[in-house]
Parts: structure tokens; C-alpha cells; sequence
């Protein structure tokens, strides 16, 4: 199956989920929203894929959500309401985070270049992350104030860095994202591929209803503390960010 605006391919157990907007850094926008909902229903029911690694094309993993053409940045027409601001985010990007979060095969983030805002909430979504140690990973969104719409960054960097970075709108390289737990670990740039690859390769041949079983236990007792909870209210504290004034994008 093809995609506009993502690249799919099954080989050797693995399915390759490529992120190809290369010349916006893989910005979501519009369409690569659309292909990322239908992208991983055709993942799930391919059996031949054991394992998802999701990457991006060119020089970036993911630069963030397009600030000119997605269904996050653009007010709808007659601008946001409560009700449609509802509808749409909860729909089709709040949905991604959790589809993701809850998927039933394992997924791997393979992250070079810009890994910032909805980019890294992307891998935050991901079992695992492997960051190339020169990638730069952060949230400089959060410049504009009001509320990001992740709640899993004081859950993995606990509150003091979470904030550092939640507050500040600094980025960390690869490196520092493996020691303070944002990602799983970091390799060198001309590893990276070899890493994910090998890394792959060795979780594709667990059982996958053992893995399924596994990851199922893993993902309760994060809801048993409340995970579910802080994906809706962190979505909801989002929403209403468009009601504050913030200054417009650049």
C-alpha cells in the first residue's frame, strides 16, 4: 500500500514506517497526519511485520506539527470553538498519541537530526527510542506559552528536567536525551541504522502473543497510576491554550 506522504515497507519481520516531508524536516501536516492513522492500521494487520520502526527521510525525524497546514496550528474556518476545538484535536492528533502508546506490536523510534515538539512526542510514544548522539531534542513550541499536550515528560525525566525543558524551550542533543531518560539510548550518527536494525531483529523473534502479553502488563500499570488520566487532561489543558493570547507562530 502507498502513501503520500510516508514510505512503508515490511522486510525480514521489521515494517518501516518512513516520515517523507524531507524538505520541511518531516513537519506534520494535513496529509502525513492522515497517512500516520492509516499507516499503522496497515502495520497492525501486516502479519509479516513483528516489529514498527518509525524514522523520518532526509535530515530530520520530525521537526513538529506544520505551522501552516495542519489540524493543530490552523483555526478552523470561523475560528476555534470549544466544540470544534473538541472535536478535531481529539480526533486527529490526541487519538495518535494514545493509538500509538497502546499499539499491539513494538515500536522503535529511530531518531537523527530535529526530534522537537510533536516530533518527540512521537518517540515519547514509542517502546523504544534510539537517538542518533547529535540529535537535538526538545520543545521549542512551549516559547509561545500555554500547555503542551504530552503528558509523558515528568513521567519519564521526572519534574526538575521535565520542566527544564518544558520551560525553558532549550534542546538537548542525543547524548543527554539517553542519560536523562528521554530516549532509551543514543549512538553515534553512522550507527544508528545498524543499532535499530540489530535492535529490531532481536525483539521481532519473541512470541508475539508473549510480547503483546508482555507489553499489555507494562502499559496497565502505568493506567493503574493514572497514565490515561493525564492523556485527557493534557489534551484538555491543550485545547483551551487556544483561548489564551499567545504570539502567532514564525
Amino acid at each position: 500500500m502507498e502513501f503520500e506522504t510516508i514510505i512503508y515497507e515490511s522486510k525480514n519481520k521489521i515494517g518501516y514506517i518512513t516520515l517523507n516531508r524531507p524538505e520541511k524536516h518531516n513537519a506534520l501536516n494535513y496529509q502525513l497526519l492522515d497517512d500516520l492513522d492509516a499507516v499503522f492500521d496497515y502495520a497492525e494487520a501486516d502479519d509479516d511485520a513483528k516489529v514498527i520502526v518509525l524514522k523520518g527521510n532526509g535530515k530530520s525525524f520530525c521537526s513538529g506539527f506544520d505551522n501552516n497546514a495542519s489540524y493543530y496550528r490552523v483555526p478552523p474556518e470561523g475560528g476555534w470553538t470549544y466544540k470544534n476545538s473538541y472535536d478535531i484535536l481529539n480526533k486527529k492528533i490526541y487519538a495518535k498519541y494514545t493509538r500509538i502508546w497502546g499499539f499491539p506490536k513494538p515500536t522503535i523510534a529511530q531518531i537523527h537530526g530535529y526530534c522537537q515538539d510533536a516530533g518527540c512526542y512521537l518517540q515519547l510514544v514509542c517502546d523504544i527510542s534510539v537517538a542518533a548522539d547529535d540529535a537535538l531534542l526538545g520543545h521549542p513550541a512551549q516559547l509561545w506559552g500555554g500547555a503542551q499536550s504530552m503528558p509523558l515528560w515528568q513521567v519519564y525525566l521526572g519534574v526538575k528536567k521535565a520542566r527544564y525543558l518544558l520551560m525553558s524551550g532549550r534542546r538537548i542533543t542525543g547524548k543527554e536525551a539517553a542519560e536523562w531518560g528521554l530516549v532509551s539510548i543514543s549512538v553515534p550518527r553512522e550507527k544508528l541504522e545498524e543499532e535499530v536494525n540489530k535492535l529490531a531483529s532481536e525483539i521481532a523473534e519473541i512470541p508475539s502473543e508473549g510480547f503483546l502479553h508482555n507489553k499489555i502488563c507494562l502499559n496497565t500499570a502505568l493506567k493503574i497510576q493514572g497514565i490515561d488520566a493525564l492523556f485527557d487532561y493534557y489534551g484538555q489543558m491543550n485545547r483551551y491554550t487556544r483561548f489564551i493570547s499567545r504570539p502567532p507562530p514564525e
